[in-house]
């Protein structure tokens, strides 16, 4: 996409044109980056910068507070605005500079009218997910649409290996079946635009982003939402690898149609994130990874390219495969009926220059697969809707709970897990923690009533104890200090439940107690003396501790009724003073 900026600088002569193209410069340039601005935001004192820009700046504390880089003030951390008159300003002026270099009628397929880029999932300086919730609720809430079952294509992989080229031609295709015509990949003299790209070696999207708008497809009477990710920076090896790899598992978790882009063949690399997919699938139940892609590209044999040459590729990856045992989720997947394989060819140095992406720069043979690729992916949609795990079709509305849920599960490891596999370890012993967090807290519901204080805070500290053996025996993956800091939240969450439990616990008791005096019927002072003389309460009749026992319930007797003669007693002094 072009520069607004460089364009303005190449284009303007005159004196005016100078002020107005600093006025506009001011409004649309990051004081940060000093290039335009990506996904505006505004902080409490009113100044914009690009989202990745000020949480970047903001990464490092400083002794100061968190300080604008303008005008120095303290501003809170996260009270950041998206600021979308901006967007759509930058928008708009994006559109008008790139029709001014592709000339008239040369404009994209896929216009700002019918959709933007927006970053749906961004990565701050120290590797944290951030989850754009304005975007989320714009895009997936405030439409039509929100009521219909969601086909989710996704598509992670190396960077600069034509992620964005790929989805941005299957927009264009989706384009094209919405409008109820004949299926298109666009016009041969056509530029490529929507989601950024660019040949060379610098990424141009982190984290990731979606289409603003949602492809309606109909088909006998019914629709479907159609939407569109892409995620940059999720398999960046020379970046950060813990936000690689959480970036990786969010693509993963949320697309109902993974398209997993690998350059040349499957590497150990493509095998790791595969075997955590396939993991994941697993663990979330079967229906949250529905469909896997591996789209291979830069195939060397341009001859032998397509599904059919690729079941072949991929009968040879399961022989070697199963020579070994390093990879046995990757192995059970690669024989999936949910798993397909498709080889595609060198784009050929039209596209890989600098060129603009049109059809009429592709070697022949690349367009040809690239077509029989896309046409395979937009007939797929009405079968690889989005699923929850019992089978049911999701809504556009229940898509951010869910992201929120899978944005939360993968924020609570911070532990600088250094593979995949590793990072489904980290979140399947968080599971089994909040599973054993739930088995602790139904116990103590179904607890009885009628045991004394010291008797249950016994048994509720054997339960305590049997619990935590249970989860140091199932902890997965060699991450000891991972372990190590998971022991020690369940330890403190047992030993606050157990407080919690027996003080509440101790106050009912002794409230039964009283209760079950003042009912008696017969004398209270009669039917408590009795109790303390045969050492129990009704309260207390476990054979194992009756004389220990005995002494607490004489001792619950008698502050009973000291307890009841002086509330009695006060309470008639009161009557008397009252009537006097």
């Amino acid at each position: 996409m072009c520069n607004i900026v460089s364009f303005f600088r190449s284009s303007n002569s005159s004196a005016q044109d100078d002020l107005s193209f600093h006025s506009l410069m001011e409004e649309i340039t990051c004081s940060i980056c000093l290039d335009d601005l990506q996904d505006p935001v505004s902080i409490a004192c009113g100044h914009t910068f690009c989202r990745v820009c000020i949480s970047t700046h903001w990464s490092t504390p400083q002794l100061e507070g968190y300080l604008c880089p303008e005008c120095r003030k303290q501003c809170p951390r996260y009270q950041i605005a998206p600021d979308y008159r901006l967007m759509n300003l930058i928008s708009k002026i994006q559109k008008g500079v790139q029709e001014n270099v592709n000339g008239p009628g040369k404009g994209s397929q896929v216009s700002s009218e019918h959709g933007y880029p927006v970053q749906l999932v961004w990565t701050d300086g120290s590797g944290c997910l951030h989850l754009n919730e304005s975007v989320l609720w714009d895009c997936f809430m405030n439409s039509e649409s929100s009521s219909y079952p969601v086909y989710l294509l996704g598509v992670i992989g190396e960077k600069r290996r034509g992620k964005s080229f790929l989805m941005n031609y299957i927009m264009r295709a989706l384009e094209s079946q919405e409008k109820g015509e004949e299926f298109s990949l666009g016009a041969e003299d056509e530029p490529l635009q929507g989601f950024q790209w660019r040949s060379g070696i610098d990424s141009t999207t982190k984290g990731v982003w979606m289409w603003s708008k949602p492809f309606i497809l109909g088909a006998k009477g019914e629709k479907v939402a159609v939407y569109i990710l892409d995620t940059e920076g999720s398999l960046d090896i020379e970046g950060d690898r813990e936000s690689c790899i959480k970036l990786s598992a969010l693509s993963m978790l949320l697309s109902s149609h993974l398209i997993f882009n690998v350059a040349s063949c499957l590497k150990e690399t493509e095998l790791d994130y595969m075997e955590m997919y396939l993991h994941m699938g697993e663990e979330y139940g079967s229906q949250r990874l529905q469909y896997l892609d591996i789209l291979i590209g830069d195939w060397h044999d341009s001859i032998n390219c397509g599904r059919d040459a690729a079941r072949f590729y991929i009968n040879r990856e399961i022989e070697k495969l199963q020579k070994g045992c390093n990879y046995p989720k990757v192995l059970w997947g690669l024989k999936s009926s949910h798993t397909r394989c498709f080889l595609l060819p060198h784009p050929g140095k039209g596209i890989t220059g600098e060129g603009q992406g049109r059809l009429q720069d592709m070697d022949e043979d690349f367009q040809e697969n690239l077509r029989t690729f896309i046409v395979d992916v937009v007939k797929g949609v009405w079968h690889r809707t989005k699923m929850d795990r019992t089978g049911g079709a999701l809504s556009s509305a229940h898509l951010p709970a869910l992201l929120q849920e899978f944005v939360d599960v993968l924020e609570r490891q911070k532990y600088g897990f250094s593979t995949p596999m590793e990072m489904f370890y980290v979140i399947k012993n968080q599971k089994i923690l909040e599973n054993i967090k739930m088995e602790l807290a139904e116990f103590l519901s179904n607890r009885p009533s009628h045991l004394l204080p010291s008797t249950m805070r016994t048994l509720v500290s054997e339960k305590m104890e049997e619990l935590t053996k249970k989860f140091t025996d199932s902890f997965l993956g060699p991450n000891t200090a991972h372990h190590t800091n998971l022991l020690g939240e369940l330890e403190t969450h047992l030993q606050e439940e157990l407080e919690k439990f027996c003080s509440g616990y101790t106050t009912r008791f002794t409230c039964n107690a009283i209760g079950l005096g003042l009912t008696a019927g017969v004398g209270l002072y009669g039917v408590v003396g009795a109790a303390a003389a045969r050492g129990t309460v009704i309260l207390a009749s476990q054979p194992a501790v009756a004389v220990a026992e005995s002494a607490v319930a004489r001792s619950v007797a008698t502050g009973t009724v000291t307890l009841l003669k002086d509330g009695l007693s006060a309470l008639v002094g009161r009557f008397f003073r009252g009537g006097l």
